[in-house]
């Protein structure tokens, strides 16, 4: 029986052997700070984030045996939902606990943001820390402590978490500027309110999933996203964007990401017809 949020659900064991395989680490002995933030560090730099199975008409599923048949098995990646779903799920088999919280992107205008993105409160060696291993290329590398002021930097790029009334904020800085990424509550989240946002995140057609087509990954030294028509890439906090055309996205994603690209067409594209 395990903790998620304020929910509790009963299921099997998951695979933790193979996922700790497939990030390239060994079982911690002790689930200390230290632990967590290994293996936050390996799943960002070894899974993709990416859009795939929406671009292809696909559902998303949250049940964990789905996650690990399509992250382990297939080895492709996903978004927020499934990321942090998959790493709150070997948290809780290493005994730490993770609350699930829901928060807004802060991209387009201020009303159009809703509680589209999940991360995770984890409480370790008495520091809360915010831990997020779904938000893509530009995204937490490492877990940071959850605290107003908060800063942390990771692979070129400063994180600041910051008050903002009852919502806290987090920004990251390149050599360009600082940008808000996302706001959220410290108030936890059942397995449903997840599943909501997830429907609406992958079915919506105003989502940003199905209107738009993404691979992204990042590492110690290079972050690379590719998003419609552009690649970018970020190395030392410093960006840099060259233009790809529809024709070769197929040849980019192997190049960039290796893997292969479904013929299509994709969902963003029946929508432009």
């Amino acid at each position: 029986m395990f903790h998620i949020g304020a929910a509790i659900i009963e299921r099997a064991d998951m695979r933790l052997d193979d996922y700790l395989t497939r990030l390239g680490v060994e079982r911690p002995t002790a689930a200390t700070a230290e632990a967590v933030r290994a293996l936050h560090r390996a799943h960002r730099e070894t899974f993709l984030f990416e859009n795939l199975s929406i671009q292809t008409g696909g559902r998303i599923s949250l049940a964990v045996c789905d996650l690990e048949e399509k992250f382990l098995d297939r080895r492709s990646g996903g978004y927020c939902f499934e990321h942090n779903t998959l790493f709150a799920a070997a948290l809780r088999e290493l005994g730490v606990h993770a609350d699930t919280l829901l928060g807004r992107v802060r991209r387009g205008p201020p009303h159009r943001w809703c509680r589209t993105h999940m991360v995770l409160r984890v409480t370790l060696d008495d520091i809360v820390w915010l831990a997020d291993v779904g938000f893509g290329a530009v995204g937490l590398l490492e877990p940071m402590p959850l605290a107003d002021g908060a800063t942390a930097l990771q692979g070129g790029l400063t994180y600041r978490l910051r008050r903002e009334r009852d919502l806290l904020v987090l920004s990251m800085r390149d050599a360009a500027g600082e940008t808000d990424l996302y706001e959220f509550t410290g108030d936890s989240q059942t397995p449903w309110d997840v599943e909501v946002a997830n429907h609406f995140t992958s079915t919506h057609p105003e989502s940003v999933f199905r209107k738009g087509f993404t691979i992204q990954r990042a590492s110690g030294h290079e972050r690379i996203i590719l998003r419609g028509d552009a690649l970018t890439r970020y190395r030392d906090g410093v960006m840099t964007e060259e233009p790809v055309e529809r024709h070769r996205l197929a040849e980019v994603a192997r190049a960039e990401f290796a893997i292969d690209l479904p013929r299509g067409p994709f969902v963003f594209e029946e929508a432009v017809r």
